[in-house]
């Protein structure tokens, strides 16, 4: 696994444990994820996981990689049907470490949000992002 997918992973994690509870709903989605991202193993997620001493920049990442991060974070938060305030902050939270402006931290949060409900895909998200 790449340095780069190591970190987005950890911060993926990140968002499964902000509530205190795995649920096996969000677990699942984040080895889906890792399909989704070329195939990385379970394998290679576990070491992730378990060996977090990998530290990189995310704000490298281009405008677009910096969406799709957004958006599956979005997702995980999402996986269990309910989405508490602890999610909700992370995801401004991250939005902003990721260098978009504090003032537009929560219109993103909410609009990612919404699209998940929504089941739209990534693709779909981002065309309406480059539509608007």
């Amino acid at each position: 696994m790449e340095e780069i997918d190591k970190k987005k992973f950890l911060g993926l994690y990140q968002m499964l444990l902000i509530d205190a509870e795995v649920h096996p709903k969000e677990l699942e989605l984040l080895y889906e994820i890792g399909k989704e991202k070329g195939g990385i193993t379970e394998e290679e997620i576990q070491e992730a996981i378990f060996s977090p001493n990998t530290l990189i920049n995310l704000e490298s990442l281009s405008s677009e990689d910096k969406i799709e991060y957004l958006y599956n974070l979005a997702r995980i938060a999402w996986a269990d049907g309910k989405i508490d305030d602890q999610e909700i902050n992370l995801l401004q939270e991250t939005s902003i470490r990721l260098g978009f402006g504090s003032e537009n931290a929560e219109e993103i949060s909410h609009f990612l949000i919404k699209e998940i409900k929504a089941n739209k895909t990534f693709s779909e998200v981002l065309s309406t992002i480059e539509n608007s």
